[in-house]
């Protein structure tokens, strides 16, 4: 009797142990079928499949899709937000232009019969208008994906070599270093924009004789690129607002209209990074994070 006992308690474990690993392999199975299925929401927008059981892993399927559809229709809001602000933001600079073509061909008019101090000054004044409508139209239609990246692996020092040749002949005194490289997916016209403002920004902010270091690290899953100069820094409540719109330093050029490093972040966006500042030492470090972006990856 006991024999029998034994071996239906010994069948009853077996039966237990081939349903548990059956549970098991089938949540992995599962688990791997919800990793796939969030990728491929990733790589080109297709949502994951609502579950039609019950369970807790349903659940979590459900939720996920929810979140996933949620992102999708923040996306497009956002999107249309963007883009009705830069039409209303570009009708504005329309409306601008004519009458600051007009004035600027008074002031010529009036510069080339009687040139003096004031049309200089007018005519100065209208450039730097120009120029800021100029500049903020780009940064909305930027953040609007007006524009079309165009995306290719570029390596880093290439671009850093250009605008080191560039900026060391408009400021000839300042020692520009770069050190390192990495590979990365970008648009190389608009990255190169976005470091050249930071560039420039250092330049501007230092002695005449200032340094500007420039460092590329390359990881497995990201690019870090930190360019830091030796102009003494900024007040600690002006960090954060660096590359707001508008922002300018108490020792910007008088020529800044406070755009140049708005545009940098809006580019770093565009190419799924981040960018901050920071002091350190004796001067401002400027640091971009870029991820390393597989080419089938929809961006």
């Amino acid at each position: 009797m006991k024999d029998i006992i034994l071996v239906i308690a010994l069948v009853a474990a077996l039966i237990l142990c081939a349903v548990l690993l059956a549970v098991h392999l089938k949540g992995k199975k599962r688990i791997r079928s919800l990793t796939k299925s969030i990728d491929t929401f990733l790589k080109d927008g297709t949502l994951t499949d609502l579950a039609t059981d019950e369970g807790e892993f349903s659940h979590l399927q459900n939720n996920i899709c929810d979140l996933e559809t949620k992102l999708v229709f923040e996306r497009e809001y956002t999107k249309r937000e963007a883009k009705s602000n830069t039409e209303f933001i570009s009708d504005i600079s329309h409306q601008l232009k004519t009458p600051l073509a007009g004035l600027r061909l008074y002031c010529e008019m009036q510069h080339s019969t009687a040139p003096d101090a004031h049309t200089e000054k007018e005519l100065a004044l209208i450039g730097k208008m120009e120029k800021l409508i100029h500049s903020i139209l780009r940064l909305e239609k930027l953040r609007s994906d007006t524009y079309s990246m165009q995306f290719a692996e570029v390596q880093l020092a290439e671009i850093f070599a250009e605008l080191q040749t560039e900026f060391s002949a408009l400021f000839a005194q300042k020692t520009i270093t770069v050190h390192g490289n990495a590979a990365l997916r970008c648009d190389k016209m608009w990255l190169r924009e976005s470091l050249g403002n930071v560039i420039k920004n250092a330049c501007e902010h230092t002695e005449p004789d200032g340094k500007v270091e420039i460092n590329i690290e390359q990881a497995e899953k990201s690019v870090l690129v930190t360019i830091q100069d030796n102009g003494g820094g900024v007040k600690a409540e002006e960090l954060s607002m660096l590359f707001r719109r508008f922002h300018r330093s108490e020792d910007a050029s008088p020529d800044s209209a406070g755009i140049g490093l708005a545009i940098t972040r809006a580019i770093v966006e565009k190419h799924h990074g981040t960018v901050f500042a920071e002091n350190y030492a004796n001067g401002l470090r400027v640091s971009m994070y870029f991820p390393v972006i597989d080419a089938n990856l929809k961006l």
